[in-house]
């Protein structure tokens, strides 16, 4: 009777996964970071790769395995801090349980969540040059516009909550009204927009008449398809 094959040697353990994936987590967070400090010193068109590895302390290949360009970098940039200012708010607002004490004043309301954005003036300033740059370069502004949708698509259940907090229902669809807020809150925060007088106060005018040009008091509002509820 002819011996038994050996069984086949067992596979060597992994040593991937979720180890690579916080270190390869960890790479993208530096260099995000470098990013933003050198965009905001040196703006967009004279920051490089090589400066961006520099600053962090990696090579090319490190980068090249996270980004394909500074633009993508930017992109990266601008969703991740929408991302983390949403959450903010979100978690700094307490519950909304139908308004159990009345309807909060838009005015109130708009201040308060201001309040909780945090003023980054370093962010202001590669905002600022990501922007100028899309208006020349259209692979620039495809992935700009897809960093917008993403912060809007955000902003929306945002803002149906706040809406309700105040007693009021969008007259448009959501995502036209988050269009028209995110607009309000970038040209009063743009250098200079405020004038003389104070910005955050400025800014809560602003958005506060964005608000009431898109909604309407809920008691005065007939349903229609695609109202922000």
């Amino acid at each position: 009777m002819p011996p038994t094959p050996a069984s086949p040697p067992a596979p060597p353990p992994r040593t991937g996964g979720p180890r690579t994936t916080r270190r390869r987590e960890q790479t993208r967070t530096r260099l995000l970071a470098a990013a933003l400090e050198l965009l905001a010193e040196q703006g967009l068109a004279r920051s490089s790769v090589e400066g961006v590895c520099e600053r962090a302390g990696f090579t090319r290949g490190a980068f090249y395995s996270n980004f394909t360009s500074m633009d993508e970098v930017v992109a990266a940039l601008y969703a991740q801090r929408a991302g983390r200012v949403l959450e903010h708010v979100r978690s700094h607002l307490p519950p909304c349980d139908g308004a159990a004490d009345g309807p909060t004043a838009l005015p109130d309301l708009v201040a308060r969540v201001l309040d909780l954005l945090p003023v980054d003036r370093q962010w202001l300033t590669v905002r600022a040059e990501f922007s100028a740059q899309a208006l020349r370069n259209p692979a620039a502004a495809r992935v700009l516009t897809g960093a917008r949708e993403e912060l809007l698509a955000q902003l929306v259940p945002l803002l149906s909550e706040g809406l309700t907090r105040t007693g009021r229902v969008g007259t448009t669809g959501g995502d036209e009204l988050a269009r028209a807020v995110l607009a309000a809150h970038e040209g009063a925060t743009a250098p200079g927009a405020a004038g003389g007088e104070d910005g955050r106060a400025f800014e809560v005018r602003l958005v506060t008449a964005v608000l009431e040009a898109f909604s309407t008091p809920r008691a005065a509002a007939a349903p229609r398809a695609g109202d922000v509820r």
